[in-house]
């Protein structure tokens, strides 16, 4: 992983093309206007002429303001980092009491520009075996309560994670398997493993790339 700052800029092809685009389409409006003002013959009355030429600069410079608006929009979404999240999980009996959960998690950066992450953190829930009265609990709280959006499952363990600037970056196109491991007791069954990695290029800390999967222990 390099840990270079490499920024990919529009070519000179792109940016002339729609230099171009913008001239011509005020070209094209300021003919418009001057073919209607030479063809409606109230128009050619007018006393002042700067009137009108003002408005015909005003109405290509919207043009070319509105086109200029659209390319930055489209460079800004371009060039915007997202990445998506795949799980790998697998689980093993360790002494006699406990099972070792191991959970990868593949960070694939399909953007045009690098990511360099710095913090995120996994959290592992418990599904089953959970009892009638929490199961009834949380379907108040999230179906008739609307007291969150999820179904808040018991939390086994949360993780932070953290890496200094350059450490864990992710160049463009490519991906990177990051592990992390999990204790739980025999009588777990039914888990759900959450991982959310933070944009460290956004000005929100709660902006970043979350991915869920839920994993049985007992059919294994």
């Amino acid at each position: 992983m390099s840990q270079d700052s490499k920024w990919y800029m529009p070519t000179m092809t792109t940016v002339l093309w729609w230099i171009g685009l913008s001239i011509l389409v005020s070209v094209l409006i300021l003919v418009f206007f001057v073919v209607i003002v030479w063809r409606v013959p109230a128009l050619k009355d007018f006393k002042d002429p700067a009137a009108a030429l003002q408005s015909i600069v005003t109405a290509a410079a919207i043009c070319m303001g509105g086109a200029f608006a659209f390319y930055r929009i489209q460079l800004s979404r371009t060039f915007y980092p997202h990445m998506t999240i795949e799980h790998e999980i697998s689980h093993r009996l360790v002494g006699t009491n406990y099972i070792h959960i191991a959970v990868t998690a593949t960070l694939l950066n399909s953007s045009k520009v690098k990511i360099d992450l710095r913090k995120g953190f996994y959290l592992l829930q418990q599904i089953s075996p959970t009892s009638d009265a929490v199961v009834e609990s949380l379907y108040e709280q999230t179906f008739k309560g609307r007291n969150s959006q999820d179904i808040q499952w018991p939390t086994l363990d949360m993780v932070p994670r953290k890496w200094p600037t350059g450490e864990l970056v992710v160049e463009p196109g490519e991906s990177h398997r990051e592990t992390f491991e999990f204790i739980v007791a025999t009588g777990v069954e039914s888990v759900m493993v959450y991982s959310y990695f933070y944009n460290s290029t956004s000005s929100g800390t709660s902006q970043g790339w979350a991915s869920t999967t839920i994993y049985d222990i007992v059919d294994k």
